[in-house]
């Protein structure tokens, strides 16, 4: 069986009770991706021996065999005797938005228009969905792993529908997100990246987390072509 986890989002009043867990499928396959995707970005803490052990490239690769599409979820290794410190100094000298200035930030409102109307706007798509912002876990709603883990949830809840009409919602949810939000800025960050001095790892990562969204919109777009 497979349930949905979430960490810098809170089920407020989501009408999850009663709801039936999908045990796979691709749907199930794309949701996973995106937790284990968001989990990553949340945060440096402990992650070093995650991704060290092949934890998250193992979850990943078990995932991409059920995907509705062929997409390459290999992520780069890690540098040779890298320790959690320096996993840690190098994901905040690169992502942190509360070391200075980093030059990659991980909060959407930052790469372009302004930041307060961003959340606001992210804010909205939570709240319709019954979804609010943890009171334990301060991650901000613009943050890509806040971001990532909304679409982790909307796939969970589009795989767990029991009928297309009932998963339509969840399906034009996701189309417009990605659109307006991580879709739209997380290819900057990927290009930013390029022109830096990062670890392969860190790029891949991001890279990787750009490839998905991008193969993810194209198979939603394909799919309501096809239905229309």
């Amino acid at each position: 069986m497979f349930g949905f986890s979430l960490v810098g989002l809170d089920i407020k009043d989501a009408g999850v009770e009663g709801v039936a867990e999908p045990e796979g499928g691709p749907n199930v396959a794309r949701s996973k991706c995106y937790a284990i995707l968001a989990s990553v970005f949340a945060g440096p803490e402990g992650q070093c021996e995650r991704i060290a052990s092949g934890e998250v490239s193992g979850a990943l690769a078990e995932a991409a065999q059920e995907l509705p599409y062929e997409l390459d979820l290999t992520l780069p290794p890690l540098p040779e005797r890298f320790r959690d410190e320096d996993y840690q100094a190098e994901f905040l000298r690169l992502f942190d938005v509360g070391a200075g200035a980093p030059p990659c930030p991980l909060y959407g409102g930052v790469w372009g228009g302004e930041r307060m109307k961003v959340m606001e706007e992210v804010m909205r798509f939570y709240n319709y969905f019954g979804l609010k912002t943890s009171p334990e876990r301060r991650i901000p709603p613009d943050h890509l792993s806040t971001e990532l883990e909304f679409l982790h949830y909307l796939t969970f809840r589009e795989a767990a529908a029991p009928m297309s009409t009932l998963a339509a919602p969840y399906r034009q949810a996701q189309i417009d997100f990605l659109d307006r939000q991580p879709g739209r800025w997380v290819p900057l960050m990927a290009q930013r990246l390029d022109g830096l001095d990062a670890p392969p790892f860190f790029a891949g990562l991001v890279g990787l987390a750009g490839r998905m969204l991008a193969a993810d919109r194209e198979h939603l777009g394909a799919e309501a072509a096809a239905a229309a």
